[in-house]
């Protein structure tokens, strides 16, 4: 079935695009660098650059002004001094461009002069019916389709096709500054919305809501101009996909802070909260929450409970994890009787639960991944269970690659929720760790807290979801 047709759909997906701003070839900043990415991502749209000296960029011709450009681009990219940006505008309306995107900034953002120059843009936009992403923005990154607007060089490559969608009023989000190509689950797209004149997130939020290509939406936002409308948009988004969302701005410090970010007053924090709660959105504390609470949802299906189970190979790792379970509203689960039959039978050190192979691990020797690997098949099999969380240690004597076969076979698991965690005595080893359990698709936290705490928000979603789809009983 084809799509519906969305009126954003010419920032996201343009037939062709014109851009403005400096040529130069590789460099770190400018049209250029989107020129240059664009080309190597094969995009299949044309490009007009413009600029009044530069011959070509990157083998592209280069057209001295818009006018001179025989077609009418479906997007315009604007990476000019704000001086520039209302006359460029107005090329684009009388050209009959209707999407154009601002990366400039000295606009609302920059005082009450730079507010002023906002307004103008606003007013230019609407005489020709054009939409504006920004300004003060690095726009659109899309990998479903390889088009992007970002004009920072990334120093990284990207060729992966996530499911993760991110709509941010910043630019900490976009790859120029988030590693996406260490992200094993993949980004889909991200959204810059910048000063936030025109295009707002209850727009984008509405367009992934009908996005094929995103199953899970993350939102960085610092208020919201038509509240009413974004709440329920996000209640009706939050029905078909989880939403996270970050708002800061909670001490009067940092919402002082993010009226000069931005050019707008924040809302009332607690009052946003306390309503997005109500239409499903998952309030998320920290920058890379966005990113690391999303995994889960993006490799399994909502777990039918609150009810942990805990394997590990420390006591106190152990109890830990029950102080973050029952924090974040999640609860140890009860072992069956069988199950509790079948870790004693294993050990005489097994049989409650949290599951703690660390005793064991001192008579089983190298049998330690086989123990590991049956007691977490008992976990797997446990209706008494509806999410799993691993605690591992790894040393110079317990490689990361001693836990392959073990990680592998964990990973094929994929009726439960999984989320992982190991210690030991060398960084890199970690590391190494955890980039092997994403690999075999278990998501891995720095901290037991952390792994809980994404548990948390999937069997938090699960509720509300099914609260709000049960049909009334009155």
């Amino acid at each position: 079935m084809t799509r519906k047709a969305h009126r954003l759909d010419s920032f996201f997906n343009p037939g062709s695009v014109t851009l403005f701003g400096s040529m130069q070839e590789n460099w770190f900043f400018g049209a250029g660098v989107i020129i240059g990415d664009l080309l190597k991502w094969n995009y299949q749209g044309r490009i007009y650059p413009i600029h009044p000296t530069a011959q070509t960029v990157y083998g592209v011709r280069v057209y001295k002004e818009l006018k001179d450009v025989e077609a009418i681009p479906k997007l315009a990219v604007i990476v000019t001094s704000f001086k520039h940006v209302p006359g460029i505008l107005r090329q684009c309306g009388a050209k009959g461009i209707k999407a154009v995107v601002i990366v400039s900034d000295g606009f609302g953002e920059a005082g009450p002069e730079g507010k002023i120059r906002q307004e103008e843009l606003i007013r230019i936009a609407r005489s020709y019916r054009m939409r504006i992403m920004g300004p003060n923005t690095v726009g659109i990154f899309n990998s479903e389709n390889w088009f992007t607007t970002v004009p920072y060089d990334r120093g990284y490559d990207y060729n992966k096709q996530g499911k993760l969608s991110i709509i941010t009023q910043t630019g900490m989000y976009s790859p120029q500054a988030m590693a996406w190509n260490e992200y094993e689950a993949g980004i889909n797209k991200v959204i810059d919305l910048g000063n936030m004149c025109d295009i707002d997130e209850t727009d984008c939020l509405d367009y992934l809501g009908n996005d094929d290509g995103t199953e899970v939406i993350s939102l960085y936002m610092e208020h919201s101009r038509r509240a009413g409308a974004f709440l329920d948009i996000l209640k009706k988004v939050s029905l078909k996909k989880p939403v996270l969302c970050l708002m800061p701005g909670g001490s009067p410090g940092a919402a002082a802070a993010m009226a000069s970010h931005t050019g707008s007053l924040a809302g009332n924090a607690d009052l946003y909260w306390t309503f997005m709660r109500q239409c499903g959105a998952l309030l998320v504390r920290e920058y890379e929450d966005l990113r690391d609470c999303a995994t889960p949802f993006l490799r399994y299906p909502l777990p039918k409970g609150n009810r942990l189970g805990v394997l590990t190979f420390s006591g106190a790792i152990g109890i830990q994890s029950i102080d973050a379970a029952e924090a974040y509203g999640l609860a140890l689960g009860e072992l069956s009787p069988e199950s509790r039959q079948q870790l004693a039978a294993l050990s005489d050190t097994l049989g409650n639960h949290p599951i703690d192979v660390g005793p064991a691990s001192a008579t089983a020797g190298a049998q330690i991944f086989e123990l590991y690997k049956t007691c977490f098949d008992i976990l797997r099999k446990d209706e008494n269970i509806d999410c799993i969380y691993l605690n591992a240690y790894i040393s110079h004597a317990l490689k990361p690659a001693y836990y392959e076969d073990l990680i592998r076979h964990i990973g094929s698991c994929r009726e439960k929720p999984i989320v992982s965690w190991c210690y030991g005595p060398a960084k890199q080893l970690v590391i190494e760790f955890g980039e092997m359990a994403e690999r075999f698709g278990i998501p891995f936290y720095s901290t037991t807290g952390k792994a809980v705490r994404s548990l948390s928000y999937m069997a938090g979603y699960a509720r509300w979801k099914a609260a709000v789809s049960a049909p009334d009983r009155q």
